[in-house]
């Protein structure tokens, strides 16, 4: 696993580059660092979807799930081995695929494989619960109190619409919270206390993340042709994914799923012909590289990029 340090600047961000209409080649950004990731023989930053947090109960503040979802996305981003895209970015309404309290990422994943992705992940407050463990006499309480919390995580490869990590992590947080003119706290009302939920829940969700680490890499990366342009192919990852000006990437058809036929299960890709590769020469636009042919020929929008 790679160590963990901070980017230099966080950037959340998607790549859907072009709208419709006659497709015009985006400007080329040369001006720019050359190293684009740690070591000339490290891989590329890998891709993720991190859906909106699902709250168990359905009594929490929006503000509840959004903290989840940041704690996990700023923890990630720390190892630099990662670009999490904006849920926004998705082609498609998040909350259809929402059905008795989970996402349907194997379906999610499917979609986000055109993209580029490498894993979608989902996270889930399954339980706050919260007890009293000290008082102080007078108008103004400082209370002690212990809060458990109770985060569950699935994620799904994108190449197999696989889900290849699901496990729930418990965490317990002691803190102090300040009631004014309270003869009594019971433990429900422990139970709302902003401050006392966010403090469990950010403890729990970074247990969370080495094993979505772990798991991520052993995933291979990925992305995709966006777009031709005369003799320049406009691929969909860029400096901020880790591509170097001088990488030579393959350039394959997408392959075909494989069902069984007994189940109807989806057992895995079958890999597409390799049709060539081509070399970064520049960047564009948040995270885009522009390539040329290095060998072979008939490249397409869409066609899969991999690491030569």
């Amino acid at each position: 696993m790679r160590l963990l340090r901070i980017l230099p600047m966080v950037l959340l961000t998607g790549c859907s580059l072009f709208g419709g209409g006659t497709a015009k080649a985006p400007v080329e950004n040369k001006d720019v660092p050359f190293q684009a990731r740690g070591s000339l023989d490290g891989a590329p930053r890998k891709r993720l979807l991190i859906l909106p947090f699902i709250d168990a109960a359905g009594t929490r503040s929006v503000r509840t799930t959004l903290h989840a979802r940041e704690v996990m996305v700023r923890m990630l981003m720390k190892t630099d081995s990662f670009v999490i895209i904006n849920n926004s970015e998705f082609p498609r309404d998040l909350g259809t695929y929402l059905k008795n309290g989970e996402y349907d990422i194997e379906a999610i994943a499917k979609v986000a494989s055109g993209m580029g992705l490498a894993a979608i992940v989902e996270g889930k407050i399954i339980d706050v619960k919260a007890k009293r463990i000290g008082d102080s006499v007078g108008l103004v309480r400082e209370i002690r109190a212990r809060m458990d919390a109770t985060v569950g995580l699935r994620m799904a490869a994108t190449k197999n619409a696989k889900v290849v990590l699901s496990e729930t992590r418990e965490a317990t947080v002691e803190d102090s919270t300040t009631r004014f003119a309270e003869r009594a706290m019971s433990d429900s009302n422990l139970a709302d206390d902003p401050k006392l939920i966010e403090a469990a829940i950010t403890k729990a969700v970074y247990a969370t993340v080495p094993r979505i680490v772990q798991a991520i890499e052993k995933l291979s990366w990925e992305g995709r042709v966006a777009l031709i342009k005369g003799d320049k192919i406009y691929l969909n990852a860029g400096r901020l994914s880790g591509l170097q000006v001088g990488d030579i990437l393959k350039i394959t058809e997408d392959g075909q799923d494989v069902y069984d036929p007994e189940t109807g299960g989806m057992l895995g890709r079958v890999p597409g012909r390799m049709k060539g590769t081509v070399e970064i020469i520049s960047y564009f636009g948040k995270d885009g590289a522009v390539a040329v042919i290095h060998s072979g020929s008939g490249f397409r929008e869409n066609d899969l990029v991999e690491l030569y």
